[in-house]
């Protein structure tokens, strides 16, 4: 990611922010100068072969993610050398209660990795996460300390890991895109470590007229074209049955919810942001993290 952006994006945002608000933008500002300092070891490591340009276009237009077929190997020892600077971070910055900050302070990351499928993680990022919370029992995770905070840590660890590699084979793919390419329908989960979209984009640079949109990536940090009239979660293309809807005030992020499957995105339009602000997906994550609430609140579902 590029700090540059997220600091003044971050800074944009937090004049008018509310306290609690202001306080968010900053933990995160840090969380991702934490998360691309170790990205940058990773990356001057050189531990990834990426595929040849024909072939990662060829992997990367699949219909399984790239990670599956030419999957990132990651370093036991500096994984958990990233997840004990996270765990210390969250410990201090996240506002947990002094119990679960204490428990999260004092875990051994070691017993993590000991147990962790770090060959999965790197396959299969989204199942990784999965099975390390159901076996969380075996980690010797205090009682304190809550299991989703808890993952937290391992999981935005993975964005260290994951993004060098993503960034190599997106640039791979692009460069073996042939020119006279056929269409394509894009895929809804990121086709490079087949993690469901955070969020989404519409506007200028998005897809081939400028209007087009594209899916975000938080696990990896992948950003791929993505048809304008589609639900993120199912994939419905059936116009009738997506519905944008904002808060009082704020075009310019919105949720589109589906009908067909009763899921929703959290969807950013570019032009309608401050001209002033750039748009950093990372940071537009942050700020539409309230639209959540909104949409598990039955009242909005309903209207």
């Amino acid at each position: 990611m590029d700090l540059k952006l997220v600091h003044t994006a971050v800074d944009a945002y937090a004049k008018g922010a509310s306290r609690s608000d202001n306080a968010r933008l900053r933990f995160f500002e840090g969380l991702f100068d934490i998360q691309q300092q170790r990205a940058d070891l990773v990356a001057a490591s050189d531990g990834y072969e990426v595929p040849a340009a024909p072939e990662a276009f060829e992997l990367y237009r699949d219909d399984s993610p790239v990670f599956s077929k030419a999957p990132v190997t990651l370093d036991a020892a500096e994984f958990q050398k990233t997840c004990e600077m996270l765990a210390s971070y969250l410990a201090s910055d996240a506002g947990l209660s002094d119990e679960a900050a204490q428990a999260l302070a004092a875990y051994d990351w070691s017993m993590f990795v000991e147990h962790a499928d770090l060959a999965l993680a790197g396959s299969d990022p989204a199942l990784f996460i999965e099975r390390m919370l159901q076996s969380i029992s075996e980690l010797d995770v205090s009682d304190d300390l809550p299991a989703n905070v808890f993952m937290m840590v391992p999981a935005f660890a993975l964005r260290a890991h994951l993004q060098p590699a993503a960034e190599l084979i997106a640039k791979a793919a692009r460069k073996g895109k042939p020119e006279d390419e056929p269409g394509h329908v894009h895929p809804v989960d990121c086709p490079i470590c087949g993690t469901p979209s955070t969020a989404s984009w519409v506007g200028a640079g998005a897809g081939s007229d400028g209007r087009g949109r594209e899916q975000y990536c938080s696990i990896c940090g992948h950003q791929w074209e993505y048809e304008r009239v589609r639900c993120g979660a199912c994939g419905s293309t059936n116009q009738n049955k997506l519905h944008y809807k904002n808060l009082e005030g704020d075009s310019a992020h919105r949720l589109l919810t589906c009908d067909d499957c009763g899921g929703y995105q959290r969807v950013v339009f570019r032009e309608e942001l401050d001209p002033s602000c750039p748009m950093v997906m990372e940071v537009e994550d942050v700020v539409m993290a309230k639209l959540d609430q909104v949409a598990l609140d039955p009242r909005f579902r309903n209207q």
